[in-house]
């Protein structure tokens, strides 16, 4: 089954993602990792502070299975 992962992106990485949009569909036909996800985004992981699955604060290696909304946010940035 064809389907898509909501993305959304919070912070000063926004610029690393896919037209440097805050928010787009990722097409995919089945589960993967946050990690995996930012990899095929061509995003480093290590740019990315946290991750929110449908609301839920899970580590990168938690799995975004079709349908799922997922936030990627960054550090604050600033001084």
């Amino acid at each position: 089954m064809t389907g898509v992962i909501h993305v959304t992106v919070r912070g000063h990485v926004a610029k690393y993602f896919p037209a440097e949009q805050e928010r787009f569909d990722f097409p995919t036909t089945h589960s993967l990792t946050a990690i995996e996800l930012l990899r095929a985004l061509n995003v480093d992981p290590l740019l990315i502070m946290g991750v929110s699955i449908n609301g839920t604060k899970q580590p990168k290696d938690a799995m975004i299975n079709v349908g799922d909304e997922v936030l990627f946010f960054s550090p604050p940035a600033g001084g």
